[in-house]
């Protein structure tokens, strides 16, 4: 069975303050996750927690840069 996992309006409100515009480049450059998952997580429906997690982990990662990875198109 999936571990599946959803997220509070807060919690997607401090997601949202992380992308500098809502693309599809800065989903994936920021989280590594597509717009379908973006909207998911939206609308508060279950994603895989390992979707979540790495999404977080990623999210980290380009803090950690500040925020100068790969620049959005």
């Amino acid at each position: 069975m999936l571990d599946l996992v959803t997220v509070t309006p807060e919690e997607f409100a401090d997601l949202r303050a992380s992308l500098p515009a809502i693309t599809d480049r800065y989903l994936f450059d920021v989280f590594g996750i597509s717009e379908y998952t973006w909207v998911k997580l939206r609308k508060g429906l279950p994603v895989k927690r390992s979707t979540l997690d790495r999404a977080l982990a990623k999210r980290e990662r380009w803090r950690a840069m500040g925020g100068a990875g790969r620049a959005a198109a």
